[in-house]
């Protein structure tokens, strides 16, 4: 059976790209399974990619070029591709990641022992500075084991490739400048076919840690992320006249979750949590309007 593993190799993270072939080419074999890495590049960015990859992966791989920027375009990029191979499962990982070993044969064993249509898993943070690696833990997903999700995100998720056939969903570009695209496109096709999404805890990947994240204000940026794409995936899941109500109602709980946080916090952790609250209230009101970033925030 043929797995393949879509990775999207952005200019940003060419430091990360030899240690990264290195987790690629220690992957373990499994019998009976043909795997396949499937690498979406910028035309105008892949000559120095190209040349590593050819030269120190020791895996079957194959190259998709894609002539705009942007993740989801990408993303799109190797959706086509599966929906016109001959495989039986595919997956997206990053270019920034450590993947364990054992990633691939843990998934296998997850999905056929849960049989669902589609296996998330953690992607773990290792910020050298305690704070920031708290901050990272409050604002990732907090799921049990084995357990149903309804969306996953596409910096770790294995599935069936057949549940891309005969359909043409796709990742939406209008959110290529907040993020999200992942978890509206999950959503709704599990929504539209009724999939299974299962949680699984055994196969993490972790994350190269960027200097640059190791600040508050790159975390309140992604929480007004949060909400702004938030308000953009319920106005797209339940429609413009309930999304916007349900939008209305998560914006003024989050402002009582500030509220309470704020004048009830005991240490640092609370009050934290109140100014991420105020960032996604703040994001799912700017979703209210007409707001349109120009450029990745």
């Amino acid at each position: 059976m043929k797995v393949l593993l879509g990775i999207s190799l952005s200019k940003k993270n060419y430091k990360f790209l030899p240690r990264f072939i290195n987790f690629l080419n220690n992957l373990k074999n499994i019998k009976g399974y043909n795997i396949v890495f499937i690498f979406i590049l910028e035309k105008k960015n892949f000559y120095f990619n190209e040349i590593i990859l050819r030269n120190f992966l020791n895996k079957n791989f194959k190259i998709l070029y894609v002539k705009k920027n942007g993740i989801p375009h990408s993303r799109n990029r190797f959706l086509n591709y599966i929906r016109f191979s001959q495989s039986s499962y595919a997956a997206f990982l990053d270019d920034d990641c450590i993947i364990p070993r054992d990633w691939l044969m843990n998934m296998l064993k997850f999905k056929s022992f849960h049989r669902c249509n589609l296996v998330g898993a953690p992607q773990l943070h290792k910020a050298k500075d305690k704070f920031y690696d708290k901050l990272y833990k409050l604002t990732e997903p907090h799921r049990k084991h084995g357990k149903n999700i309804d969306w996953a995100a596409t910096n770790n998720v294995f599935f069936e490739s057949k549940i891309l056939k005969n359909n043409n969903h796709y990742f939406d570009e209008k959110l290529k400048n907040i993020g999200g695209s992942d978890q509206l496109f999950f959503r709704k096709l599990k929504k539209d076919f009724k999939l299974i999404y299962k949680w699984n805890l055994k196969s993490p990947v972790y994350e190269n840690i960027q200097i640059e994240r190791e600040s508050v204000k790159w975390f309140i940026n992604r929480n007004f992320r949060y909400g702004f794409s938030g308000s953009y995936i319920d106005k797209i899941i339940y429609g413009n006249f309930f999304g916007i109500t349900i939008n209305i109602l998560k914006f003024f709980y989050l402002l009582v979750i500030f509220v309470l946080y704020i004048f009830l916090f005991i240490n640092n952790k609370y009050f934290i949590e109140a100014i991420f609250s105020l960032s996604k209230a703040w994001g799912r009101l700017l979703g209210l309007t007409n707001y349109k970033p120009t450029k990745y925030i």
